[in-house]
């Protein structure tokens, strides 16, 4: 089960810190339109964990991506329709089509991600030293 922890903490946090970087690097961003972002990125890496433990044990590391894009429909749905994040972040109001396809690329997103974390547990798995025998 920790493995799957690491494993999931680890490409999320790899992945804030890419956004990051992004972020200081697009003009006209300032910290009162992204504010909701650094509470988000610190908590992130934690859910991702929590969302990893609680996979059925069946759907372990098969469907693993497929659990990811369930995390991220779920993410995508309070981004875009609750806390309604693109509008605060580019200063307009954004129509509710467009925040649809918004939640389906975070979908889409979070299950290639989540591709990412399977590879990792699967390489932590092998390198576990109970299967080193």
């Amino acid at each position: 089960m920790f493995q799957r922890f690491a494993a999931s903490t680890a490409v999320a946090s790899m992945v804030i810190a890419g956004a990051v970087l992004i972020v200081c690097f697009v003009p006209g961003l300032t910290f009162g339109r992204i504010y909701p972002l650094p509470i988000f990125w610190c908590v992130a890496p934690f859910a991702w964990g929590i969302w990893a433990l609680l996979i059925p044990s069946a759907w372990m590391p098969s469907r693993l991506p497929l659990w990811g894009a369930i995390l991220g429909l779920i993410a995508g749905s309070l981004a875009a329709f609750v806390l309604n994040l693109p509008s605060r972040l580019f200063g307009a109001a954004v129509s509710l089509p467009l925040r649809g396809v918004a939640v389906l690329v975070m979908v889409l997103f979070y299950y290639l991600l989540w591709m990412l974390v399977r590879a990792a547990c699967r390489s932590l798995a092998s390198a576990a030293p109970e299967n080193r025998r």
